[in-house]
């Protein structure tokens, strides 16, 4: 194991910290003439010099570290990193609202995985700052943290491929295979960048004032869900707010790398996209259901308003994002129960948003239909491919293995979180545990959309803060921490 280089890489995720810090504090110092603001700039000055300081703490013994970083390291990082910057994202909780630390550490990682799972039922005490960390922490992990120094870490040279491939589930449909991946990275950054600026440049046409316009571009570009009011986007009602942000939310669950693709020319990679088709179709035809099943047919403009507010929630749960318009909790069963199968599903590979993934999705189904068909007719040979791609036997084995975890996480989540919080109902316990590692934000009963995870206890808390991480991480990267055999020198 070369710690080394391991240490220098942590250290730019502490300055990267730094820097979110310093924005919050410019926000702070632009609203000076607030109280809560007044109280909050010494906590925003101190939270600065720490990641300062123990990034330079890092980084003097490992200055010198080898250039060259192999999987063991590149998997280290991902999950240490994804720790560190979870854990030092609670600190502005802690100090400006003085939460107790399960409170603080589970909206931390629940912005920074772009969860959008709130621990706070209301706003009255958090300065303009804070809430501008909140939805910070969102625009900052929904590309990943580790995709930025990918970007402009040149002494990772080619081997950042490694640590691109364990960040954005480039190995599940998409991902840059001819290109340098510092470029590659670079032009995903740049586009990411793009996407925000028009994002934001809409949010203003619509409407909203500067503030509210970063913090929900932030939020929608990544599929967070943080909104700085505690009833979502239902305080604007507006239609044309509701279809904006549902349109940045689709193309923040939208493969990146498919976008650049077609921004370069190539449409063909877009044609060849089933994932993206298969995207597209199921946020149509459900957003069709829903609306046709919760409608109201008395007039045409109450139809348009349901329908809207049913594109808007399957947009939303669908990405993974978790903004809503109204609580669809109260929605009819079927309804509902479509809306959980959509945050289970997730987006696009190599995008911003959670869950299984559309590719694995339809890889998963395509697998099981050819073993059907080879039931009662044992001597066909059907190849399966996805995005035009014909999947060999370890992709195949890849696609199941990583659906396998993702079921027996659910099941072991739902044990350990139901023996935690005895009184909670089976159907909370569940979306608690499926959003967490799906990364979607609000579930449904107690975990509601107008409700929030602040009754949980300290242990459930924690428990679910390892689930969001995990399923951001794809559950690989966090596991090898806890194996043996990644920690010996070889």
């Amino acid at each position: 194991m070369n710690y080394s280089i391991i240490l220098k890489i942590l250290s730019l995720v502490l300055w990267t910290m730094a820097a979110a810090f310093s924005a919050c504090a410019g926000v702070s110092a632009a609203n000076a003439h607030s109280a809560l603001e007044s109280e909050a700039m010494p906590s925003w000055i101190c939270l600065i010099a720490f990641a300062l300081l123990m990034g330079f703490a890092l980084y003097l013994p490992s200055r010198n570290a080898p250039r060259k970083i192999f999987k063991k390291e590149a998997m280290c990082v991902v999950g240490l990193g994804w720790i560190i910057a979870s854990l030092v994202g609670s600190l502005p909780y802690i100090l400006i609202l003085d939460c107790d630390i399960s409170s603080a550490l589970f909206e931390s990682t629940s912005g920074i995985t772009t969860t959008g799972s709130s621990a706070f039922g209301s706003f009255a005490d958090f300065p303009e700052s804070l809430m501008f960390w909140r939805c910070l922490s969102h625009w900052i992990g929904g590309m990943g943290v580790l995709v930025f120094f990918v970007a402009i870490l040149s002494f990772l040279g080619t081997t950042g491929r490694i640590l691109y491939a364990n960040e954005t589930s480039a190995n599940s449909g998409g991902g840059i295979e001819t290109e340098r991946i510092q470029s590659g990275a670079f032009k995903i950054l740049f586009l990411y960048l793009a996407i925000s600026a028009a994002c934001l440049a809409v949010f203003r046409l619509c409407g909203m004032g500067w503030f509210d316009g970063v913090c929900h571009m932030f939020s929608a570009v990544a599929t967070g869900g943080f909104s700085v009011y505690e009833d979502s986007f239902a305080h604007y009602n507006s239609n044309l707010v509701y279809w904006a942000a549902t349109a940045f939310m689709f193309i923040g669950g939208t493969s990146f790398v498919m976008m650049l693709a077609v921004l370069s020319g190539n449409w063909r990679k877009l044609w060849q996209n089933t994932e993206f088709w298969a995207y597209l179709a199921a946020a149509v035809f459900f957003s069709l259901a829903i609306s046709a099943y919760t409608a109201n047919f008395s007039s045409g403009a109450e139809w348009f308003d349901n329908f809207t507010q049913s594109a808007f929630q399957t947009v939303s749960l669908m990405t993974t994002t978790g903004f809503s318009t109204c609580d669809y909790d109260q929605w009819k069963p079927a309804a509902v129960s479509m809306l959980f199968v959509l945050m289970l599903v997730g987006g696009c590979s190599a995008s911003t948003a959670g869950g299984i993934k559309i590719s694995r999705a339809v890889t998963g189904v395509k697998i099981a239909w050819t073993a059907v068909e080879k039931s009662f007719r044992p001597r066909v040979v059907r190849n399966i491919s996805i995005n035009g791609k014909i999947l060999d036997g370890d992709g195949v084995a890849g696609v199941m293995s990583y659906l396998l975890i993702f079921l027996i996480s659910i099941a072991i989540g739902i044990i350990a979180i139901a023996a935690l919080e005895p009184n909670m109902s089976f159907m909370g316990t569940l979306t608690a545990v499926c959003s967490s590692i799906s990364n979607t934000g609000p579930g449904f009963a107690e975990v509601g959309p107008a409700k929030n995870f602040g009754f949980l206890g300290a242990g459930a808390k924690t428990l679910l803060c390892v689930m969001m991480i995990a399923g951001r991480l794809e559950f690989y990267a966090l596991i090898v921490l806890f194996m043996p055999a990644l920690w010996k020198k070889f």
